[in-house]
């Protein structure tokens, strides 16, 4: 049997996979209603993929030890971190997964600016 902290880290990162999934989705929805549906006059700005996506990204990468079928069994492999350090790289990328949801429009901004785009 699991210790009840080991139970509620697991859901915790079953839900940090599945809230990013979900806004991806969602997002992926608005900007089909906003491209076909919508007024062209009235629709506003076109809807923003880059916090859910880079939160969905770093999300996936801190569940690679704890989901046993793939891709994940292919990611861990792949892993370059230690099996001693692999908690702290977890922590690691929910954290950078909550900052580059928190962030995005910053996020955007500099790797458009980076690209010489406006």
């Amino acid at each position: 049997m699991l210790p009840t902290q080991v139970i509620v880290a697991l859901l915790v990162l079953q839900l940090a996979l599945a809230i990013p999934l979900f806004a991806v989705a969602i997002q992926l929805l608005r900007f089909l209603h906003w491209s076909f549906i919508a007024d062209a006059g009235s629709r506003g700005d076109r809807p923003q993929f880059t916090g859910p996506v880079l939160a969905l990204v770093f999300s996936t990468l801190a569940a690679t030890d704890f989901l046993s079928f793939e891709p994940f069994v292919s990611m861990s492999k792949l892993n370059p971190v230690p099996e001693t350090a692999r908690a702290y790289f977890t922590v690691a990328m929910l954290a950078l997964a909550v900052w580059c949801w928190a962030y995005a429009g910053a996020i955007r901004s500099k790797i458009r600016s980076w690209l010489g785009a406006s």
